[in-house]
């Protein structure tokens, strides 16, 4: 099964509709959420859960400054070379080749429902996470993550 983002969409909206309480509460709902979507990404992955994790512990730190852009993007990418190093022995993976955008994402117009939200997060996060690769460790052509 591949990456799923009507699932990721439907999850940051009922993140987006019931904030946890704390930063730390909503990086790992965030990461739950994340983690959830990409766990059946093709190439398989052994690492979803130690990415997960890792993201979790990045966005709490990301949630803290004023603009939290930069620091999700950072997130993100290390989430995407962990889940990437899962793909291993039988793939050789590249994670996507930029950062993703939060930055233009969180600088356009507020979405007016809970589910708009999720589906221009996951949406954003769904395109750029198939920008990410793997090669056949016993050769042929990169395939996109999908």
């Amino acid at each position: 099964m591949p990456l799923l983002p009507p699932t990721l969409a439907s999850a940051l909206a009922d993140v987006a509709a019931s904030p946890p309480a704390t930063a730390a509460e909503c990086a790992q709902a965030w990461a739950d959420a994340v983690e959830s979507y990409a766990s059946a990404i093709v190439p398989p992955s052994t690492t979803s859960a130690a990415a997960g994790s890792a993201l979790a512990g990045a966005l709490v730190a990301a949630f803290a400054p004023p603009d939290a852009s930069a620091a999700m993007s950072a997130a993100f990418t290390a989430f995407a070379a962990a889940l990437g190093l899962g793909m291993a022995p039988a793939f050789v993976a590249v994670p996507p080749p930029t950062p993703i955008d939060f930055a233009t994402q969180f600088a356009n117009p507020k979405p007016s429902t809970h589910a708009a939200a999720g589906l221009a997060l996951a949406t954003l996060i769904d395109t750029w996470m198939r920008t990410g690769t793997a090669t056949p460790a016993s050769g042929g052509a990169p395939v996109n993550w999908t």
